[in-house]
């Protein structure tokens, strides 16, 4: 075997092992706090948590990114696109996808839908 070839098969190896070993933390991490944020809320981020209602249980992974503004914005505002997955095992949670401006100097949401969020979608990853 190629020794190229041999490595790349080690490295995957054990990513696959510390993810398997890094679940118990998780799910600990989940359980006490309820969720694991990766990034800020009003910026590209991450969000992993539980949904625990008395009709529905599961996983919920909400991800964030930053958009343009429409062009007659003012200069100030800022767009988050943010999508929903869940993992349900109790009840259903469709997926879910949606954009908010807010003007930075005020924190006040605004009315308006940036052009990235009036695209369809493809069911691809970002």
């Amino acid at each position: 075997m190629k020794v190229w070839l041999r490595r790349l098969l080690l490295l995957l190896f054990v990513l696959f092992w510390l993810a398997l070993i890094l679940m118990p933390t998780v799910a600990f991490i989940l359980a006490r706090n309820g969720q694991i944020q990766i990034g800020r809320s009003d910026g590209r981020h991450w969000r992993l948590f539980l949904v625990q209602e008395a009709d529905m249980e599961g996983l919920g992974l909400e991800r964030g990114r930053p958009v343009a503004p429409p062009g007659d914005a003012p200069e100030t505002t800022s767009c988050l696109q943010t999508r929903i997955a869940y993992w349900m095992w109790a009840g259903d949670g469709p997926p879910a996808m949606y954009c908010q401006c807010q003007d930075q100097s005020t924190g006040e949401a605004l009315a308006m839908t940036p052009p990235a969020c009036l695209l369809p979608t493809g069911g691809g990853n970002d």
